[in-house]
C-alpha cells in the first residue's frame, strides 16, 4: 500500500498504523494471486539491485580509474606540501579559503563561545537570533566569468 507521503499522518494514530501494517502484506499477496490467475509473470528478484553484475562491474571500473588518477598525479595522503589541492582539477586552494578550511574547528569553537557569552550569560542578544559564521570553502574559490559576444548588441 504505497501512498503519497508514505506514513505521514497515520503514525500518531495507533489503529491506523495497525491497519496499514496488516493491510499492506495482504494487498501484496492479493496482487500476486491476481498475476498468477492472469498468467502474467511477476518479477521476483532474489538479490538486491546493487548486487547485479553490471553495477558491480561499473563500481570496479570506477575504483580502478580513481586509483590510476591518484597514482599518476599525486597521492593526497603522502603530500608534504603546505597547499591544499583539488585532486581532480589540480587547482590550488587560495590562501584565505585554505585558512578557513584548515581552521574550521577553531572558528566553530569561537562562534560557540560567542554564542554562549552573548545569548546565555549576558542575554544581550535573543537566543533565536541568527548567527553569521561564513566560512570560505571550495565553492567560494570559484570565479564566475561572463562572456560577451562581439556584435551581439541591438542594432537599429
Amino acid at each position: 500500500m504505497k501512498v503519497t507521503g508514505g506514513l505521514v499522518g497515520i503514525t500518531q494514530n495507533a489503529s491506523a498504523r495497525e491497519r496499514f501494517f496488516l493491510t499492506a502484506p495482504e494487498l501484496s499477496r492479493l496482487a500476486e494471486e491476481a498475476h498468477a490467475m492472469a498468467g502474467t509473470p511477476t518479477a521476483t528478484c532474489k538479490e538486491h539491485h546493487d548486487l547485479s553484475l553490471a553495477v558491480w562491474t561499473r563500481q570496479e571500473e570506477n575504483i580502478a580509474q580513481l586509483k590510476c588518477v591518484l597514482r599518476s598525479s599525486m597521492n593526497p595522503m603522502k603530500d608534504e606540501g603546505e597547499d591544499l589541492t583539488n585532486i581532480i582539477t589540480k587547482v590550488v586552494m587560495p590562501a584565505e579559503v585554505q585558512k578557513d578550511v584548515c581552521n574550521q574547528d577553531d572558528i566553530g569553537q569561537q562562534a560557540y563561545a560567542k554564542f554562549a557569552e552573548e545569548r546565555i550569560k549576558t542575554n544581550e542578544v535573543s537566543i533565536w537570533a541568527r548567527m553569521k559564521v561564513q566560512l570560505k570553502m571550495w565553492e567560494s574559490a570559484r570565479k564566475s566569468v561572463k562572456h560577451k559576444l562581439a556584435g551581439s548588441g541591438a542594432q537599429g
